[in-house]
């Protein structure tokens, strides 16, 4: 019987070099065993620009933050598709890992976000995955390590 081999992690430095070869303007911090990434995203040409920040730690998923305008939650504190940390939710636990680059998986699922979450301001309705409402983890550092 064959057995799959597990893909290797990719290291910071190359996780880091795919940020910089799309989005040569923005900030990387880089360390050996953590990377910083805060650059701006437009989720569509009618969108306005959101600065956002990628912090990914190794063997942990990439967490994604918008710093920039402060997300909008309704008059009870909801915003969808977030963790109590302020965190974004852009996957599923399985579906991102560290051999994947995160330009080309987390950064456009962060404009995907960005997206649903500009419909749901104007129409009060998430059409991103699952029910806006599905429990999540109450903070990032909940879910699984990698």
């Amino acid at each position: 019987m064959a057995t799959m081999a597990r893909a290797r992690s990719l290291s910071m430095a190359q996780q880091a070099l795919g940020l910089r070869s799309v989005f040569p303007d923005a900030d990387v911090a880089l360390k050996p065993e953590s990377l910083r990434w805060t650059g701006r995203l437009q989720p569509s040409d009618l969108s306005r620009a959101y600065t956002v920040r990628v912090d990914y730690k190794r063997g942990r998923y990439p967490a994604v933050r918008v710093l920039v305008p402060e997300l909008v939650a309704t008059e009870a504190g909801f915003l969808p598709h977030t963790y109590d940390d302020g965190t974004l939710c852009l996957h599923s636990v399985g579906q991102w890992n560290g051999a994947m680059l995160i330009v080309d998986t987390v950064v456009p699922w962060t404009a995907e976000w960005l997206l649903h979450y500009e419909m749901w301001l104007a129409t009060g309705e998430w059409f991103g995955d699952c029910h806006p409402a599905t429990p999540l983890p109450t903070h990032y550092d909940a879910l699984p390590t990698l």
